[in-house]
């Protein structure tokens, strides 16, 4: 389990903080619009995690597990984005609440990784 967990999160990471995310990716990740771009991010995020679960588990649940992550990583990139939209100083660095929703914004996404683990493991 530890494994798996670790593995979704290097994925997690990956998906990102490398250059699988482009500048059109992380342009509209940044105000939650336009929703295309994010939802090509969350389908890299939902590629590389199907890859790592097919080696824990058979093509049906990686395949549902892949579907809930696309979904997940898309609503939780889009409402922060929107989060930015609508209170700018969110955007600047030195607010230190923009740290409170950039570590939420995470949270969320590793709550996302624990529940699928979780799912796997007790179906």
């Amino acid at each position: 389990m530890i494994k798996l967990i670790s593995l979704l999160m290097v994925c997690h990471w990956m998906a990102d903080f490398t250059q699988l995310s482009n500048p059109w990716m992380l342009a509209a990740k940044q105000r939650g619009k336009s929703l295309f771009p994010i939802l090509v991010h969350a389908c890299v995020h939902g590629a590389l995690m199907f890859v790592v679960l097919l080696f824990f588990t058979d093509l049906e649940k990686a395949g549902m597990l892949m579907a809930f992550q696309i979904t997940a990583h898309f609503c939780i990139d889009v409402w922060k984005g929107r989060m930015n939209g609508w209170f700018p100083k969110l955007e600047n660095t030195s607010n230190p609440y923009f740290w409170w929703l950039f570590g939420f914004d995470q949270f969320l996404h590793q709550v996302v990784i624990l529940g699928m683990v979780f799912w796997l493991y007790n179906n």
